[in-house]
């Protein structure tokens, strides 16, 4: 396989405080989308999703190319409790939950070919799209859509929405709440997988097959709203969005906007493969 094209950008425009990453080797492709902060805490200079984020992209590259997933998240967790003792944040983790380093990823195989979608990502396998949504990001998005168009109501205008973004606010609580439904089991409505160093509900990870024939994938995380075949044509899908819909509350329903001095409403980063090249 061949990486052709690869972008990663902060929703601030400074990479230094973006929360996603990538990685890519001759056995592995992955987007890696660090949790976004909602607690406020740095950790060794990072925050909680950027520290995330790096050990995962560090760990695959020691991945052995024939692993299946659960060999992977394995490995990967006992990498992330290491950095935990490390850091020495154990304690706040226990105190603060929705403090604890986490990530999704969808991860492709070339061994294997397969996709491994672990929480809310998405993936495009020669223009057929694969997301793996969570109902919970429903209910947060939807909730902070109803909020922002009552603010709308009462006289605010998107602008000065754009500087204080009132709905984000009113959904904090329930974002920070949200973490008590991580890796629950696939009975529960609310439960959803991430990778934060303990049990996974394995069972949740959605697994993609790619066809032997297939000439393209592209692997994307969710600061995209669409992925296409290319990473203009991609750009040009979010910035005509945020164009019409800046606030992301209308058109496209997320739990967070484009603010002001920003250039997106959250990181993304975007991967595209030829699969028949060496």
């Amino acid at each position: 396989m061949k990486l052709v094209e690869k972008h990663r950008a902060a929703k601030t425009g400074d990479n230094t405080m973006c929360e996603d990453h990538y990685f890519y080797n001759e056995h592995f492709a992955a987007v890696i989308d660090g949790a976004t902060n909602v607690s406020g805490e740095m950790i060794g200079g990072l925050t909680p999703g950027q520290l995330s984020a790096y050990t995962i992209r560090e760990t695959l590259a020691e991945v052995d190319g024939q692993a299946d997933i659960e060999e992977i998240i394995e490995y990967i967790n006992d990498r992330l409790q290491d950095r935990y003792k490390e850091e020495g944040i154990q304690q706040l983790i226990h105190d603060k939950p929705f403090a604890t380093p986490s990530a999704v990823m969808s991860l492709y195989s070339h061994a294997r070919k397969v996709v491994w979608m672990i929480g809310d990502c998405q993936c495009l396998i020669d223009n057929v799209s694969y997301a793996h949504e969570k109902l919970i990001d429903d209910i947060t998005a939807n909730a902070r859509s109803m909020y922002l168009e009552a603010e709308i109501q009462c006289g605010k205008s998107v602008d000065m929405l754009m500087t204080d973004d009132s709905g984000f606010a009113a959904i904090r609580p329930l974002i920070q709440m949200q973490y008590q439904f991580q890796n629950l089991p696939k009975e529960h409505p609310y439960g959803y997988e991430v990778i934060n160093g303990f049990t996974m509900a394995i069972d949740r990870i959605r697994t993609v097959r790619v066809p032997e024939n297939a000439n393209e994938l592209v692997l994307g995380s969710d600061g995209y709203p669409y992925l296409k075949p290319t990473l203009s044509d991609t750009e040009n899908a979010l910035f005509n969005l945020l164009e019409e819909d800046p606030l992301c509350f209308r058109i496209f329903k997320s739990s967070k906007g484009l603010m002001h001095g920003n250039e997106s409403y959250d990181d993304r980063t975007y991967l595209r493969i030829r699969l028949n090249e060496e």
